[in-house]
């Protein structure tokens, strides 16, 4: 699903709470600053267009939150929704152990490597997508099970 079919299934406000593990037992995502950050950072770009260091360094550090702010969120969301007997972490499970992998190096330096710096912006965004994903589905599962009760 793409940022913006996310975004279209989000409430008209722009937070959504969604279940978490810790204390508050509950997270605020501001879905909307979410999705135009990923819509961004996938925006292709334009023939012959020279990167900017600047306006990458700022995506690397939006996208990064995002990442760390989402991951502890899908992984609670997957916990939950996990069937007890299933063996191994299944596909979604591999997808989680590569975002925490990845996120133990840093981004290359936009200003050394702006096409390594814009790379690791496009898979971020695409990361960033999966967690939101995840995160949001765990909410509506609740919601839906709510409303049956």
């Amino acid at each position: 699903m793409n940022a913006t079919a996310m975004a279209a299934r989000v409430p008209d406000h722009a937070h959504v709470v969604v279940p978490a593990d810790g204390p508050e037992r509950s997270a605020r995502l501001d879905v909307v600053t979410v999705t135009r950050t990923v819509s961004e950072a996938l925006r292709p770009l334009p023939q012959g267009a020279t990167l900017d260091p600047e306006a990458l360094a700022a995506s690397v550090e939006l996208l990064t939150g995002h990442i760390r702010l989402l991951l502890p969120l899908a992984e609670a969301a997957y916990n939950r929704s996990r069937p007890p007997e299933m063996k191994g972490p299944g596909l979604v499970g591999h997808g989680l152990a590569y975002v925490l992998r990845r996120m133990a190096w840093d981004a290359p330096d936009p200003d050394a490597s702006p096409h390594g710096a814009h790379a690791w912006v496009q898979d971020s965004a695409r990361c960033v997508q999966q967690l939101l994903g995840l995160a949001l589905a765990g909410e509506r599962g609740r919601q839906h099970a709510g409303g049956a009760r």
